[in-house]
């Protein structure tokens, strides 16, 4: 007999919550909530290297910034927080994203102030 908490079950229990977020029309919210859960954890990445002079300060000025530096990562998974964002915040987030990244992509590849010149 299957173990009822073995790795099958897991994997069945896995593919019949998939299936149900699917069926009720729910994975493009899901797929939202993970696309921005995967913003605010790049984003406190980001904020880490600024703090530690690899990037510019003035690079963190942004709505992405904002609400990466509201989660509190040791209460909630980013994943949780960005579900308890409401919808304009999350759109917010989404939408601002890809000019947040190129934004902090040059600043990052910019030369820092103060460095010699090479």
């Amino acid at each position: 007999m299957p173990d009822p908490m073995g790795p099958d079950h897991v994997r069945q229990h896995a593919a019949l919550e998939a299936l149900a977020e699917i069926a009720n029309d729910n994975l493009a919210e899901r797929l939202r909530h993970e696309a921005a859960a995967r913003i605010l954890v790049a984003a406190r990445r980001v904020r880490t290297l600024i703090r530690e002079g690899h990037a510019p300060r003035h690079a963190s000025e942004h709505l992405v910034d904002t609400l990466a530096a509201e989660w509190d990562p040791r209460a909630v998974t980013a994943l949780e927080y960005a579900e308890t964002l409401p919808i304009r915040l999350l759109d917010g987030l989404l939408g601002a994203a890809p000019r947040w990244a190129r934004a902090m992509r040059d600043a990052m590849d910019a030369p820092l102030s103060g460095a010699a010149a090479a």
